[in-house]
């Protein structure tokens, strides 16, 4: 049987506590990377009108808002946050109804697009959110009806993947009732850099398409999360590394 000094035990002892710290560190990068999934619900943020070319931040991401996308953009009203439980916010015009949060909606034909802020993560992921028609002043033309919301993501690494969703008929009241769309058949597999909501209006001749400035729509609830850069799998493979060598210098001093 081999035995040990007290100076040998007690250098044992301290390697034993920096490994473990090294593990406890280990633990925490991996525990934090699922849990960076997150829900924009725009509850931060305060009732306002948007400009095309004006930005906000949410939840670690930046929200550009785009007047005009058809036209290549411009610098007119383009967006609105709204509270949903404030009769006013849609005093000119019929907002979707069932959501009396805050809630994000693009007008005259706008559209916004997401990407996280800098130093924020390498890219996200999208697999739901929440939608609605916003029906334009004075209603929809003769033959008009809401369309789709389409949904662009630009991949990181390049190329594009894009789904649309269609909106609700109106209702008895003239509005259009917010939906809940899952994306994961669409967009779990892909890690973005940017992802544009615009929408679309049925010309009642087959065609989607924007339509006079009256193509609009409502988001909320957008469920994300944020993929970690490269070097943090790098760290969490080092902390697993670390664990085991503790597991192993554990069990060696159990045996001296």
């Amino acid at each position: 049987m081999n035995y040990s000094t007290p100076m040998q035990h007690a250098s044992a002892v301290r390697g034993l506590k920096k490994i473990s710290a090294a593990a406890l560190g280990a633990l925490a990068l991996m525990s934090a990377a699922p849990a960076m999934a997150d829900v924009i619900d725009f509850e931060s943020q305060l009732p306002d009108i948007f400009l095309g070319g004006m930005t906000f931040e949410e939840r670690g991401f930046t929200l550009l808002v785009q007047d005009t996308l058809a036209a290549g953009g411009g610098s007119g009203f383009a967006g609105a946050l709204v509270n949903g439980l404030d009769p006013y916010s849609c005093g000119v015009a019929v907002c979707p109804s069932g959501n009396s949060s805050i809630y994000f909606m693009s007008v005259n034909d706008g559209s916004v697009q997401m990407s996280l802020s800098m130093a924020n993560g390498q890219g996200f992921r999208l697999s739901a959110l929440d939608y609605g028609f916003m029906v334009p002043v004075g209603g929809l033309p003769a033959g008009i009806l809401p369309g789709k919301l389409t949904i662009l993501g630009e991949k990181v690494g390049g190329g594009t993947v894009s789904t649309e969703v269609e909106f609700a008929a109106l209702n008895g009241s003239g509005s259009s009732p917010f939906l809940h769309a899952t994306l994961a058949s669409q967009f779990a597999a892909n890690t973005f850099s940017s992802v544009q909501f615009s929408s679309c209006l049925y010309d009642g001749l087959g065609g989607c398409s924007a339509y006079g400035n009256q193509s609009q729509f409502a988001i909320d609830n957008i469920e994300v999360a944020a993929v970690p850069e490269p070097q943090t799998y790098a760290m969490m493979g080092l902390g697993l590394a670390a664990i085991g060598l503790l597991s192993r210098r554990r069990r060696a001093s159990h045996n001296v």
